[in-house]
C-alpha cells in the first residue's frame, strides 16, 4: 500500500469503550469495543463524496504500541441503513503486526455520501494486551468529489486509543539507601499503579505533619533531615486508598525528648563522646535526687558565645578527675568552698592567690606547710593575744620588731651568736688581771676595777665570751668580735690579799 498523503474527505468518528481501555493481567483480562461512524462528517470537498472503500488498521502485538496481541479473537459487524446497497468487510490478519478491516460497497458502484446518511463498523471482542499506553488506529479511504466515474484518491487519517492499567497494586515502598548523613534529604522509591494519585506524608522540622505529591516511583524529602524519620506513602485510585510505611536512619543525628530513662534504676545511660546543649536549652536534675557522671567532656551554651554561657549546678557537682577553669571561678558572698583532698596551685612564676578581703583561717586539728617562701607583712594572733612558733625562726635579712615580749623555749641566735637571756649563767675566764671589770656608764675610761668583786682567782687571763652593750662606744660589730680560747687552770677561790 502506498501512503496517502492526502487527508481524509469522510474521516471516521471513532468512540471506544470504555473511554480509556484497561490493560490485561495474567488474572484477568480486559476488552475493548471500537465504534467507527463513516460517511456522516465531511472534512474538505463539497457533498456528494464517491467512495470504494475505507480501512481501518489496528496495530497488534505484545507492545504497549499495539492493542491486541489476539486479531483472530475480534469480532466486527458493518451497519448500512435500510435501502442502501449492502456492504461487505473483510479481515486481514497476514501481517502479525496489524490488522486490516476494509469495507466496501459492491465493486463498480460506489457509494454516495451526501452527508444524510452512513455506514457504522463495530469492532467488539477486543482483548487489550498488557502494555500500557497509547495505541495510533489508522484509517484509510478511497474517494472522489468528481462523481463515480471520477479520479479517485487514497486518503488517510488516524485516531488514538489509550490504554490504562487499572489494576491496583502498590509494593516496595523503601528508601534509597537505609542511612543517610545529618542535614541531608532522604529519597524514597516504590512500586505501584501508574494511574494511582500518590501523596507523601513526612515529619516537618517544627515536628508538625507535612505532606507532598509523589509519582513516577520516585520521591525526595523536601526538606533535609536531622534525625531519624518515617514516611507514609498514599495511593488512590478511584474509591480505593492504599497506605505503606517506611523508615531511614540519620546518622549521628538532632535528638528531641522529654526524658530519657536507664532500662532499669540501677542502669546508666553513657554519652561517648561530647554533650552539648545549644540555644537556650538546659539540663535538669530533679529535687528528689540523681546525679550526672561525666567520664568525657560536659559542654553547656546558654549564650550567644561560651563565655557568657555558665554551667548551674543546684546540689553538688562531683567530677572522679580534674576540672579545668579557663576563665574565673567566682564563690558567691556567703558561700563557702569546700575541699576534702588536696588544692593545687599552679599559676606559674608570677602567679599568686589573691585574698582581698576576710581572712583564711586553718583549723586547730590541721596545718599549713609552706616548703617555699612565705612573704607577709605582717603577722597577728587573734587567740589569746599569743603566737606560737614550735620548733624555729630563721630570718637572713631585715628585722624582726615586737612591743610586746618575745618567748623562746629554746635559744635565741642573733648575728651568729646566741642572745643573752635573763637568768642566764655567765663564765668569765682571766685575760689581764686578776679582777673582775665593768663598763661603767659616763666613765673617761672603759673599763675600771669592780669595787663589789673582792674573789681572787688564781688564773692570770679573764674574758667574756661575748659582750653587749648600749654604753660600749668603743666596741666591736658582733661579726668582727674574736672569741679567745684560753686553757683555764683549775678555778679555786681564796680571800683577798688585799682585804
Amino acid at each position: 500500500m502506498t501512503t496517502a498523503a492526502l487527508p481524509m474527505l469522510l474521516p471516521p468518528a471513532m468512540v471506544p469503550e470504555p473511554a480509556t481501555p484497561n490493560v490485561s493481567t495474567f488474572a484477568k483480562p480486559e476488552y475493548a469495543k471500537l465504534t467507527l461512524t463513516y460517511g456522516k462528517v465531511k472534512s474538505g470537498g463539497s457533498w456528494p463524496v464517491h467512495c470504494k472503500w475505507f480501512k481501518v488498521r489496528i496495530p497488534t502485538g505484545r507492545q504497549a504500541s499495539a492493542l491486541t496481541g489476539e486479531p483472530g479473537l475480534i469480532k466486527y459487524e458493518l451497519t448500512v441503513p435500510a435501502g442502501k446497497r449492502q456492504w461487505t468487510v473483510d479481515r486481514d490478519t497476514r501481517d502479525p503486526n496489524q490488522v486490516i478491516f476494509t469495507c466496501s460497497p459492491p465493486p463498480d458502484e460506489p457509494a454516495a455520501f451526501d452527508g444524510t446518511w452512513s455506514v457504522v463498523l463495530e469492532l467488539w471482542g477486543i482483548e487489550v494486551n498488557g502494555g500500557v499506553g497509547p495505541v495510533d488506529i489508522v484509517w484509510e479511504e478511497s474517494t472522489s468529489t468528481t462523481g463515480a466515474t471520477g479520479r479517485f484518491e487514497e486518503r488517510e487519517g488516524r485516531g488514538e486509543v489509550r490504554k490504562r492499567d487499572d489494576s491496583f497494586y502498590l509494593h516496595s515502598f523503601r528508601p534509597a539507601t537505609v542511612a543517610i548523613a545529618r542535614n541531608t534529604k532522604a529519597t524514597l522509591l516504590w512500586d505501584g499503579t501508574p494511574h494511582a494519585t500518590y501523596t507523601m506524608y513526612y515529619r516537618k522540622p517544627d515536628g508538625t505533619q507535612g505532606s507532598a505529591p509523589a509519582s513516577n516511583g520516585s520521591w525526595t524529602s523536601p526538606v533535609a533531615l536531622v534525625d531519624d524519620s518515617s514516611f507514609t506513602l498514599e495511593a488512590k485510585m478511584g474509591n480505593e486508598v492504599r497506605y505503606l510505611t517506611t523508615y531511614i536512619k540519620v546518622n549521628t543525628p538532632d535528638i528531641a525528648v522529654t526524658s530519657v530513662a536507664a532500662p532499669t534504676t540501677a542502669g546508666t545511660i553513657a554519652v561517648k563522646n561530647t554533650l552539648a546543649l545549644e540555644g537556650k536549652a538546659g539540663l535538669t536534675i530533679p529535687q528528689n535526687g540523681g546525679q550526672i557522671t561525666v567520664f568525657g567532656a560536659l559542654t553547656a551554651k546558654a549564650g550567644p558565645a561560651a563565655t557568657t554561657g555558665e554551667l548551674t549546678a543546684n546540689g553538688p557537682l562531683t567530677t572522679n578527675s580534674t576540672i579545668t577553669a579557663k576563665g574565673n571561678v567566682t564563690v558567691e558572698s556567703g558561700k563557702s568552698l569546700t575541699v576534702n583532698g588536696n588544692v593545687t596551685v599552679d599559676p606559674g612564676a608570677n602567679g599568686y592567690i589573691w585574698l582581698k578581703t576576710g581572712r583564711l583561717d586553718i583549723k586547730d586539728t590541721a596545718n599549713m606547710n609552706v616548703y617555699g617562701t612565705l612573704a607577709v607583712i605582717k603577722v597577728k594572733s587573734t587567740i589569746n593575744g599569743a603566737f606560737t612558733v614550735e620548733n624555729s625562726i630563721s630570718q637572713t635579712s631585715g628585722s624582726i620588731s615586737t612591743t610586746g615580749n618575745i618567748t623562746a623555749t629554746g635559744n635565741i641566735t642573733a648575728g651568729g651568736h646566741r642572745v643573752l637571756r635573763a637568768g642566764d649563767t655567765l663564765r668569765f675566764v682571766s685575760h689581764t688581771n686578776r679582777y673582775l671589770e665593768e663598763d661603767v656608764a659616763g666613765s673617761s675610761q672603759e673599763f675600771v676595777p669592780v669595787d663589789t668583786s673582792r674573789t681572787l682567782y688564781r688564773n692570770s687571763d679573764w674574758k667574756t665570751y661575748h659582750v653587749a652593750s648600749t654604753l660600749s662606744s668603743e666596741e666591736a660589730a658582733e661579726n668582727a668580735q674574736q672569741s679567745v680560747e684560753v686553757k683555764q687552770e683549775k678555778e679555786t677561790a681564796t680571800v683577798d690579799p688585799e682585804s
